[in-house]
């Protein structure tokens, strides 16, 4: 019996070494790559601003609005696994009056509500996705020169690639394009909508200040295009029955500060 009382010892502290030599799990904490925070930017633009009658361009005009801000603010849904933004854009919309009847004198902004999601590729790489309405609106403030008062609906979407160059340093370029097929508010001598859409890019250099806020630069390229049948315009002694080519192109540069909760 004496031989087998240290096997019987062994067998029994067997289940006890093989509890204590389990690993624990211990869960890691992934943090999100959707960019969530506020971001309150400066934007002066070089406007440019085309009107065509289908016979040529009629009217032009290059002028730098410094009066241009934007607003964006971000957050997750569903335990971060969607995003969701809200942004707002706009300001000064002047362009040369030249004794006609379309040159801008008044102001614009622009609306997108946002949903999608952002992936990290690869440690440092991440791309961020989203679709949803978009709006616009511009409004002279004289009647007689100012900007054709007129709103478009629709629907945009938009990637952006994301890349850490240095752990302080990110660069990002942003893509996006949108149809704006529905009119509201407009004055009746535009006539009626036959296309409108948009098209924007970006790129921009990021650099953390500290933990919990961030300094962007970038440039940012727009172009809003629509076009119109059954107008007078540019002619309003003719009856409505021309037809009118909106085109403005926005060259920005932009200086924002990010805050991340």
């Amino acid at each position: 019996m004496r031989p087998l009382a240290p096997l019987l010892c062994l067998a029994l502290a067997a289940p006890a070494f093989a509890q204590a030599e389990e690993p624990k799990e211990i869960p890691i904490t992934v943090p999100t790559p959707i960019p969530v925070g506020f971001l309150v930017a400066w934007k002066p633009t070089l406007l440019s601003v085309r009107v065509d009658s289908g016979a040529g361009s009629q009217f032009g005009s290059d002028k730098v609005q410094l009066l241009r801000g934007l607003f964006r603010w971000t957050t997750t849904l569903f335990d971060e696994q969607l995003m969701a933004r809200a942004e707002i854009e706009g300001g000064q919309f002047e362009s040369d009056t030249q004794g006609t009847n379309i040159g801008s004198n008044g102001a614009d902004f622009t609306i997108r509500l946002l949903g999608g999601t952002a992936t990290r590729i690869s440690p440092g790489f991440t791309i961020t996705a989203s679709a949803g309405p978009i709006t616009r609106y511009q409004w002279g403030t004289r009647p007689q020169t100012g900007a054709p008062r007129v709103g478009f609906f629709g629907v945009t979407t938009n990637i952006e690639l994301e890349y850490r160059l240095a752990p302080l340093i990110t660069i990002s370029g942003y893509l996006e394009g949108a149809l704006t097929p529905l009119p509201y508010a407009a004055q009746r001598n535009l006539g009626d909508l036959s296309d409108a859409s948009e098209i924007r890019l970006r790129l921009q250099v990021s650099l953390d200040v500290s933990p919990r806020a961030a300094a962007d630069v970038g440039y940012d390229f727009t172009r809003w295009h629509s076009s119109f049948s059954g107008s007078n315009v540019l002619d309003p002694t003719r009856g409505p029955n021309q037809a009118l080519l909106l085109e403005a192109r926005e060259h920005a540069i932009t200086f924002g500060v990010r805050w991340k909760p």
